[in-house]
């Protein structure tokens, strides 16, 4: 069974710590591109700042980067090509050695949050005491099976509020006006009337995290 883990990495044991530094206001995302041998691990990012010209600079004379092309501007960030330097690929190479995939990153002033997919439990095991070995000291968030991600539409929905929503939705209880009361759609489930409720806003809120906030937060996963 595959693993989802959510990893926290300071920029100065990572990348952009001199870029962040500088511009407190920056922040960085990866397009993800999926890496079949080291050194290809986010070669693509989003960047944004108040000042894209500083940003351009800051970006170019940072230690962790080698050469630095952007290659597209709209709505206020910038799409950069980069590739970086010896230490930083060491970093991603470690999870990719172990089959790890990563599925996003992020960066701002003071962290770098990762998302990164193994096979299994050895491989994250592995993954962070060779992170260790190379003076990095991952703070590890949430490890989560990914099965359920994947089985309930990537929204990191647990198994109880993927049928609740979808079953409020068949139910019309989201139209104006609501095509059933939220007793009765308790009723439907077979639940308490607290229970759903509490398990919808759950549902909510994992889905306005996943598909419209920036960053990986923790999640209750409380059904």
């Amino acid at each position: 069974m595959g693993t989802l883990v959510d990893v926290i990495v300071p920029p100065d044991q990572f990348a952009l710590a001199d870029t962040f530094g500088r511009l407190p206001d920056a922040t960085v995302e990866s397009i993800c591109v999926v890496a079949h041998e080291p050194g290809q691990v986010m070669p693509l990012v989003w960047g944004a700042a108040d000042d894209p010209d500083d940003l351009d600079a800051r970006l170019r004379d940072d230690a962790s980067t080698v050469d630095v092309n952007r290659l597209a501007t709209e709505e206020g960030r910038s799409l950069y090509a980069i590739s970086w330097s010896a230490a930083v690929r060491e970093v991603f190479d470690v999870f990719v050695q172990t089959n790890g995939t990563l599925l996003r990153a992020a960066g701002r002033e003071n962290r770098w949050e990762l998302r990164v997919m193994f096979p299994d439990q050895e491989s994250v095991s592995r993954t962070y005491e060779a992170w260790r070995d190379h003076g990095v000291d991952p703070s590890i968030r949430r490890v989560n099976g990914i099965d359920d991600v994947v089985a309930h539409g990537g929204m990191d929905l647990s198994q109880d509020q993927h049928e609740a929503l979808v079953t409020a939705f068949e139910h019309d209880y989201y139209c104006v006006p609501r095509g059933v009361t939220l007793d009765g759609l308790a009723d439907e489930i077979g639940v308490s009337h607290q229970a759903l409720s509490e398990r919808l806003r759950r549902g909510h809120r994992n889905l306005v995290r996943t598909t419209l906030c920036d960053s990986p937060t923790p999640i209750n996963r409380t059904p």
